[in-house]
């Protein structure tokens, strides 16, 4: 089994969307692409053969070595590109262009590491039937790997989150919401610096803001969860250059 990859400092969350953007609704601005829900996303006014740009000016040069499209109607005839440049119009000879792969469900793919400021999705020829192009939230950044997997004493599995009173007379009043992804991982024997990379998970996350886990990398669409932290663990140091970690994520729908 693949070690597990962590993706929690969203550099597109924190930038500027750039002046080269092709079009937005003005119900659903690209700005949605930068909050963590899927019920808020970037649309489109339409759909034409000419590229559909939607840039963002991260603020400085980072490394990035992942890409997330969540809650998209991108068609299976679109390509899809994820491009890094040194200016924002995108026009010097140093753009860096990967394309990704299409999934009729959310999008997460690695990709070959590059170091830019500026950075796009280009979508050409997209022949949409919805007549528009839809994004509700775009994750990049640069994944950690720990040193260790977590161990098989691991629990996942949906759990049921609604709400239940009672009345005066014991009469059950339910409040019923859809069943949300829950899981505990044990990570038990990390070492010095990887807890740095959990430490600054916990502090940058928080149980507000989300995170893309990875549980198999050459498998990254069908073993990646969008998630947040159901609750603080803050590790354990066990023994010298040795710590123990129990990450509880809960997945956001």
């Amino acid at each position: 089994m693949a070690k597990a990859r962590f993706i929690y400092n969203n550099r597109w969350r924190n930038g500027t969307i750039g002046a080269t953007l092709t079009s937005e609704n003005p119900q659903h601005p690209a700005t949605d692409t930068q909050i963590d829900s899927l019920s808020m996303f970037w649309r489109s006014l339409n759909d034409t053969d000419d590229p559909t740009l939607l840039p963002c000016d991260l603020g400085a040069e980072y490394d990035i070595d992942f890409i997330s499209l969540l809650g998209h109607n991108i068609p299976d005839t679109a390509t899809i590109y994820f491009e890094g440049a040194d200016d924002e119009d995108f026009s010097g000879g140093d753009l860096e262009t990967i394309e990704l792969e299409h999934n009729a469900d959310n999008i997460f793919q690695f990709i070959t590491s590059f170091k830019k400021q500026w950075v796009r999705i280009r979508i050409t020829t997209p022949g949409n039937d919805d007549n528009y192009i839809q994004i509700a939230t775009v994750v990049c950044g640069k994944f950690f790997e720990p040193n260790c997997n977590f161990d098989w004493k691991y629990s996942e599995g949906d759990v049921d989150p609604s709400e239940v009173g009672y009345s005066d007379s014991m009469v059950v009043f339910a409040q019923e919401k859809d069943e949300i992804f829950r899981g505990k991982y044990l990570f038990a024997s990390l070492d010095d610096t990887v807890v740095i990379n959990v430490q600054e998970l916990i502090t940058l996350c928080g149980i507000h803001k989300a995170f893309i886990i990875c549980f198999d990398y050459n498998n990254a669409n069908t073993e990646s969860r969008w998630v947040r932290l159901s609750g603080v663990s803050r590790p354990r140091h066990v023994f010298h250059n040795i710590w123990s970690w129990d990450c509880l994520i809960e997945e956001i729908k």
